[in-house]
Order: structure tokens, then sequence, then C-alpha cells
């Protein structure tokens, strides 16, 4: 099963952000240097973010990202949604009319409980906030 580390490295980022609190905005290389990747993959995840206004960013020498909300007014769920795909299951490529009763019928099998599985993960991840994240580092 292929597993990204987005969800995880955005989580990072942003606890980070919600430890600097109010000091002003966190440039990419900071963040890059404590997540230990490179400031371009942080830039590009927290793009992702910001379209998602759970950080803006400021230009200029100075400039870099903050939280765009109180920390406890995000949760894990928001940051899921806003770095990884809309689905957890991703199907294989079938052909609904193929001959084989398997392949013909198991997306439409595997839908319900699918959707049950994602929306248990969503509900999870909803009752932690980025708050209780940073507490629980601190």
């Amino acid at each position: 099963m292929l597993s990204s580390s987005r969800f995880v490295v955005a989580i990072h980022a942003l606890s980070l952000l919600a430890r600097h609190g109010k000091s002003g905005p966190v440039c990419s290389a900071t963040i890059a240097s404590s997540v230990q990747t490179n400031p371009v993959v942080i830039r590009r995840l927290m793009a992702e973010l910001e379209r998602a206004k759970l950080v803006r960013s400021t230009s200029g020498r100075c400039g870099g990202f903050q939280l765009d909300r109180q920390a406890e007014n995000i949760t894990l769920a928001d940051i899921y949604d806003a770095v990884e795909d809309e689905t957890v299951f991703r199907m294989h490529k079938i052909d609904a009319d193929a001959k084989c009763p398997v392949a013909a019928h198991i997306k439409k099998t595997l839908a319900v409980p699918f959707r049950a599985a994602e929306g248990a993960l969503s509900t999870s991840l909803a009752r932690t906030t980025l708050q209780d994240v940073a507490a629980g580092i601190a």
C-alpha cells in the first residue's frame, strides 16, 4: 500500500507555526530545516494549506507563513482535507461490463464499507486540534 507523508509533514509544519505564535512569519527554510526536507517542498505544501485558509503567507525579506486561524480552530481533519486526496481508498481500473463477476461488482460492493471507513477516519481526526498537538509537544 502506498502511503504519503504529506499529512504528517503538514501537521509538523503547522505545529511549528502554532508554537511560534504571534512572533511573526516563519520562513520556508526554517520549516524545511525542522521537517528535514527542501524549502521548495514546504512552499508547495504551504500553498495547499493557504488555499484551505489554514495559513497565510507574507512576501519579502521578513516573509514567511503564519496560521490563518487559531490553533484550537484547526483540526487534523482540516489538515488532512487540505493536503491529501479526497478518498483514502483508490480503486484499480476495472471494466464494469467485464465478464468476470468480481470485476463487474467489486467497486459497487466496496463502496459502502469504504465510505464508512473514510467517515470514521474523518470523525476521528476532527476530535484532535492543532492546539492539542502543539500542547503535546511542549
